[in-house]
C-alpha cells in the first residue's frame, strides 16, 4: 500500500491534528537558510516540525536532543549551542572548507498513549497497514497503545561549487535516508535513488514521500522500496526538496509496546 497526504481526506488530516499530541505525528526536518553556501559563510539551520514543509508549528527543545552533528569530507564534528526562536530549534553553522556536508540530528524517544481507535486510525493514515494488520492476526485491535517515538532528520549543504561523495556514506542514525548520488550533481527533472537504513540495513518496502515548498499539508508523491530498501524520487521540483519516510515495530517492552522511527532528507534541487 503506498501512502501518500494526498490520499487524505481533509477530515481525516484535521483528526490527526486534533486526536493527537502537537508534533507527534508531524515531520521533521533540517532547514537550512541557505542550502548551498560560500566557504566562511554563517549558516542558520532551522529545526523545524510540522505536516507543511518547510513552515514550522512548534519548536523541538535542545533538551530532547540526543544528537546534533555535522560531518565532511576532514570528518565528523558535534554542535552543543542550540536554542528556539519562534517555532524552530536553531543551530549556527560555519563551514571553512568546500564540499558537501551532512547536517543531522538525533532526538531522544518520547512517549504518547492512544488510545485502540485512535492508534488504529493512526497506523492507516501512516501507510502502516502492515501494523494494522499485526494487530489483527494477534487480537489486539481492540487495545489501546504506549508508542515511544524518536525522529531522525537529515540535510545536505553545498559549500562552494564541487559536490562531494559525503552523503553517499550513512551517518549512523537509528533511521536514515542515504542517497545513492550527491542530489547536487543532479538538476530538476531527473530521478535520485535513495535507500533507507534501520540501524545501518537496507529497510525493505519502506514508504518514501517527498514535498517541497507550496504543496501544503500533502505530499507530492510516494513510493515503496524494493527488497533493497531502495527506491527512485523524482527531483520535479527546483529548490528546497525534502524525502521522508517512517518505520514501526513492536517491541512489547514493560513500558511500551511499540516504537516508531521518523527521519527525513533535506537539499537543493538546481535548474
Amino acid at each position: 500500500m503506498t501512502i501518500s497526504r494526498s490520499g487524505r481526506t481533509l477530515a481525516a488530516a484535521a483528526l490527526l491534528l486534533m486526536t493527537f499530541s502537537q508534533a507527534f505525528s508531524h515531520d521533521m526536518w533540517l532547514v537550512p537558510k541557505k542550502f548551498i553556501v560560500s566557504p566562511g559563510e554563517p549558516l542558520i539551520v532551522l529545526g523545524n516540525t510540522g505536516m507543511d514543509f518547510p513552515n514550522s508549528l512548534n519548536p523541538v527543545e535542545p533538551e530532547r536532543v540526543e544528537a546534533f552533528f555535522v560531518v565532511g569530507n576532514s570528518g565528523k564534528k558535534d554542535i552543543a549551542s542550540l536554542r528556539v526562536e519562534g517555532n524552530s530549534l536553531v543551530a549556527d553553522l560555519n563551514f571553512e572548507k568546500a564540499g558537501t556536508y551532512v547536517v543531522a540530528a538525533a532526538l531522544k524517544p518520547k512517549e504518547i498513549r492512544l488510545t485502540a481507535a485512535e492508534f488504529n486510525e493512526y497506523v492507516l493514515l501512516e501507510g502502516l497497514k502492515r501494523i494494522h494488520d499485526l494487530r489483527r492476526k494477534e487480537g489486539i485491535l481492540e487495545k489501546d497503545a504506549v508508542e515511544y517515538y524518536s525522529k531522525f532528520p537529515k540535510a545536505l549543504v553545498q559549500v562552494g561549487d564541487v559536490p562531494d561523495e559525503t552523503p553517499l556514506n550513512p551517518a549512523n542514525l537509528t533511521l536514515e535516508i542515504v542517497p545513492k548520488v550527491n542530489p547536487y550533481r543532479l538538476k530538476a527533472g531527473a530521478q535520485l535513488q535513495v535507500t533507507a537504513l534501520f540501524r545501518g540495513k537496507p529497510l525493505p518496502g519502506a514508504e518514501f514521500a517527498w514535498s517541497y515548498p507550496g504543496a501544503g499539508q500533502e505530499y507530492a508523491g510516494s513510493v515503496v522500496a524494493d527488497g533493497s530498501g531502495t527506491a527512485s524520487i523524482p527531483l520535479e521540483k527546483t529548490g528546497s526538496f525534502m524525502i521522508r519516510t517512517m518505520h514501526m515495530e513492536w517491541v512489547k517492552a514493560p513500558t511500551h509496546e511499540w516504537e516508531s522511527f521518523w527521519t527525513s532528507l533535506t537539499f537543493d534541487v538546481a535548474k
